[in-house]
């Protein structure tokens, strides 16, 4: 066995140990964390397993040939409250406590290293390459939000009326779903991208570019239907009112604001 195998096996060992002894702590650090607020404990506990799970799930889809990211994400459903939460509630609810405080502790971490993914995926970004494969990136994108959002509507259009919120809530409902298919993850696409070292190809500059314009039409058509949603009903003058009135907005903001440091 040669030194690099032995130093890898001996992490995956310190890992697995790690996870071993938090899930068995867990549960008195949480007794603890209840009585007095949000603990450091439990939150480095977080961590620790967090990276613990996701490292040895990783690692193992590497060696079937699929990117780390998706071990990563089966280690949050196995965490989560699907498989740990529904086979051990306890045991979920004291190693993630679901108190605002402790959770805001966890999720400014995740945020920081989404932040830093996609930072590297930008440094990793060539825009001359992009320039270069730019029509062939519009074109995707237009096609991958047109294709799943037709898709989505369609069934709207057809489920039956026992699943809808409310009789007259069908073509509301259709949009919805065809925004939820239509919208992509950059965060998801750009490490998939880093992880089979296509970052810095054209097919990984092509699927980076088109999945930004994905994410950016994606957000504006859910925004419009969110919109709508909160009018409660569908015509011209409710879509003029969501696409225009931010601009409008934005537009008085800077005018207010150069008039103030002009005084």
């Amino acid at each position: 066995m040669t030194e690099s195998s032995c130093s890898s096996f001996a992490r995956r060992g310190l890992l697995a140990l790690a996870g071993i002894l938090i899930l068995g702590a867990g549960p008195a650090f949480a007794a603890d964390s209840a009585a007095r607020g949000p603990s450091e404990v439990i939150f480095l506990g977080e961590l620790l397993l967090l990276m613990a799970a996701g490292r040895l799930l990783g690692e193992a889809m590497t060696r079937i040939g699929q990117p780390s990211v998706m071990g990563q994400l089966l280690a949050g459903i196995l965490l989560g409250p699907s498989v740990m939460g529904a086979m051990w509630p306890s045991g979920q609810h004291a190693l993630f406590p679901a108190g605002p405080e402790q959770k805001a502790m966890i999720d400014a971490i995740s945020q920081f290293g989404i932040l830093l993914l996609l930072l590297l995926t930008g440094m990793e970004t060539d825009l001359k390459l992009v320039r270069k494969v730019g029509r062939a990136a519009i074109s995707i994108s237009l096609m991958g939000v047109a294709i799943p959002f037709a898709c989505g509507v369609t069934v709207g259009l057809f489920i039956p009326e026992a699943l809808l919120p409310g009789p007259d809530k069908r073509l509301l409902t259709a949009l919805f779903l065809g925004t939820a298919l239509s919208i992509s993850s950059i965060k998801i696409v750009a490490a998939i991208v880093r992880d089979l070292g296509f970052a810095r190809r054209n097919l990984g500059q092509v699927i980076v570019s088109s999945a930004i314009m994905e994410d950016t039409i994606g957000w504006i058509i859910i925004a419009v239907i969110f919109g709508l949603a909160g009018a409660g009903e569908i015509d011209v003058a409710s879509v003029a009112k969501i696409l225009i009135e931010p601009p409008c907005s934005w537009w008085r903001a800077s005018r207010s604001a150069d008039a103030s440091s002009s005084i």
